[in-house]
């Protein structure tokens, strides 16, 4: 009755049947308590043409499948901690360089060991030396992103899937008979070319994107979609797998979509709940469980790749996890990360079937060991990942998330401008805040709401990423500390008129309570008439260089150099303290020495004359309050029309 209705054709049929999988698999898995992934593959097995028929191997599930492993690793790109892998870089090279060459030597034995040649046997342990990140989802789900072992298993797989990929072109090239210099030259050539341009030029690009074009998130997120896809055309046509590429669209992406922003989140959710299903199903749509189990030689071979393959990366985690020294929750978390096989491996040995090297029985052993290692990743994944802990944010930025209150619509631009250029050069975020009392009319809410609008246009013209809410709280001093507690904050960049009289204290009451309660550092504003940064001018005066005032300087500086490099104009230091006294002392804070110094006597009363349209001046004052209002409000009179910002530290 069914036939000629099976395979289903109609593209609404098909979609209607691939997302009610999508939907049902993991639910029947986390009936029988396995992890999602499995549910997915074994639907895509009993609907694929090796079971029931019900949908075949047609060009659009072709497609989308093949979407969702370039996500997986664009994904896994996107999330790394930059800043974790620049510190903890030997980590990711120990491990990277263990699960590559211990599955490279103990696949290669084992496959000599069954018979097959010494090119066939290089391939197939090149396919099973890097990994997919089949339990991602699940390191994502626990908030383990920025964990010490995580950071260095997503190092590591770039390294690991490089590696392979090389041995599989030498490989692969040797049985083509593909020896020629003239070939290796326009390979590495082509290779260098490529990475340069993915992690040099595209984040230049993406830079320049943001601040121009792509100010709505709709158009960010197609752009971030696009970019990926073309970076994986690219890579194949120098001759590198596509996910490599993929993983690489994802690091040059990675400033600029930060963790817990909106466009993290429909990044995210598109790949959870779209992409990478799609492809586990289109994953579990290859397996023929006739093949698979009848016969004996795919069921020895696939036996032993898959012992040979679990035992290795078993090894390079345990290993690279003792010299690590992190824990054994951490370690079965590196091992669930990188046990993980996919079409990768898959891609890998037909490249073997097509040069001759190998046969049928070869490539469905290697199907088997997708299945298994699928399953190994997502149970491993899902036992381990709830026993390690969340890793705290000690080492944030200090423009990882820049809260900035917004209330007053003639300075809420200037404001949020500073904030996305101290969050954008850390690849933060702005948290632009609105905090109302309990009694706050519906009319307050509307116009607070446009000023959130406002913040919201402004951040992403200044390329940074925003979130925006309309607080209400007892008061303005509690909503904005519990912004920043609830939010992480980094720093807070607080509006400012210019002056305080004797009632009001230091720089206003309401500020003078949040500078002396805020848990991180701050950073008053005296928002000028300028429209554009020109200059950025850090004024030292003798004071700032003393025991109790260089916390401020330091501070300033720090920020002065995040504003110049985001806006890309010069930072240049105006102090009234000879050249040969503060140079070394600048020198020891890590400001560069080729900062331009200019010494002026009597800088405050002298500022005026050197300030120009554009400049934006910041000074650093101690956490004291004898001295914390008094020199900011000197300094804020003699840079009239100019923005000001006081730093103040913890």
């Amino acid at each position: 009755m069914l036939e000629g209705l099976l395979p289903l054709s109609d593209p609404g049929a098909v979609f209607a049947v691939l997302f009610l999988l999508v939907l049902i698999g993991p639910l029947l898995a986390d009936r029988f308590r396995l992890p999602g992934i499995i549910g997915l593959l074994v639907a895509g097995m009993v609907i694929g043409p090796n079971v029931t028929g019900v949908l075949d191997q047609n060009t659009f599930i072709e497609t989308i499948g093949y979407i969702g492993l370039l996500y997986l690793l664009f994904q896994g790109g996107l999330a790394l901690d930059m800043n974790g892998f620049i510190k903890r870089r030997r980590d990711s090279a120990v491990f990277g360089l263990a699960t590559f060459v211990l599955p490279m030597v103990v696949v290669t034995a084992v496959a000599l060991a069954l018979g097959l040649g010494w090119l066939a046997s290089i391939i197939i342990a090149s396919a099973f030396t890097s990994h997919t990140l089949l339990s991602y989802p699940a390191i994502q789900r626990f908030d383990l992103t920025r964990n010490r072992a995580v950071t260095a298993t997503l190092g590591a797989t770039l390294l690991s899937t490089v590696g392979a990929l090389l041995v599989l072109a030498v490989a692969a090239a040797g049985a083509r008979g593909q020896t020629g210099i003239g070939y290796w030259l326009l390979f590495t050539f082509g290779l260098v070319a490529y990475l340069a341009l993915m992690l040099v030029g595209v984040p230049r690009i993406t830079r320049w994107f943001f601040t121009g074009l792509g100010q709505d998130r709709q158009i960010r997120l197609t752009y971030l979609l696009s970019g990926m896809g073309v970076a994986a055309v690219l890579a194949g046509v120098i001759g590198i797998e596509p996910i490599v590429g993929a993983f690489l669209a994802g690091l040059a992406f990675n400033p600029f979509v930060p963790a817990g922003t909106v466009i993290e989140d429909r990044v995210r959710v598109l790949g959870q709940s779209v992409f990478i299903p799609a492809f586990l199903i289109s994953t579990g749509m290859l397996l023929d469980p006739v093949a698979l189990f009848t016969d004996p030689r795919t069921l020895g071979l696939g036996a032993a790749f898959v012992a040979a393959e679990v035992s290795a990366k078993w090894l390079a985690a345990e290993g690279s996890g003792r010299l690590m020294g992190v824990s054994r929750p951490e370690r079965g978390v590196m091992f669930s990360l990188s046990v993980g096989q996919a079409a990768g491996a898959l891609a890998a040995v037909i490249v073997a079937e097509d040069l001759g090297l190998v046969g049928t029985d070869v490539v469905n052993a290697v199907v088997l060991v997708i299945l298994v290692t699928a399953l190994v990743a997502g149970v491993t994944g899902d036992r381990y990942a709830p026993q390690v802990e969340v890793p705290e944010r000690t080492d944030a930025l200090l423009g990882n998330r820049v809260v900035v209150p917004v209330s007053n619509p003639r300075s809420v631009a200037q404001l949020v401008r500073v904030g996305a250029q101290v969050a954008a050069a850390d690849s933060g975020a702005v948290v632009a805040v609105n905090v109302l009392p309990f009694d706050a009319r519906p009319d307050q809410l509307r116009a607070h709401r446009d000023l959130a609008a406002k913040a919201e246009a402004t951040a992403l013209k200044a390329g940074s990423e925003v979130t925006t809410s309309v607080r209400i709280d007892a008061t303005t001093v509690a909503g904005v500390l519990h912004t920043v507690v609830e939010q992480a904050g980094t720093c807070l960049v607080m509006g400012w008129k210019g002056y305080a009289n004797r009632r009001e204290g230091l720089f206003g009451a309401t500020i003078d309570q949040i500078v002396s309660q805020s848990p991180v550092p701050v950073m008053v504003c005296r928002p000028g008439d300028d429209d554009a940064t020109r200059r950025i001018v850090v004024v030292v005066t003798e004071e700032d260089l003393d025991p109790t005032g260089f916390r401020g300087t330091v501070l300033a500086f720090e920020v002065g150099h995040r504003m110049a490099r985001q806006a890309e104009v010069d930072l240049i230091i105006v102090t009234e303290v000879g050249a040969e006294q503060v140079q070394p002392q600048l020198a020891g804070w890590g400001v560069d020495p080729d900062v331009e110094l200019v010494p002026v006597e009597g800088v405050i009363g002298r500022l005026n004359r050197l300030l120009q349209p554009g400049d934006v001046v910041l000074t650093g004052v101690p956490p004291v309050q004898s001295r914390l209002g008094k020199g900011a409000r000197r300094l804020a009179r003699a840079a009239a029309g100019r923005t000001v910002i006081v730093t103040v530290p913890r």
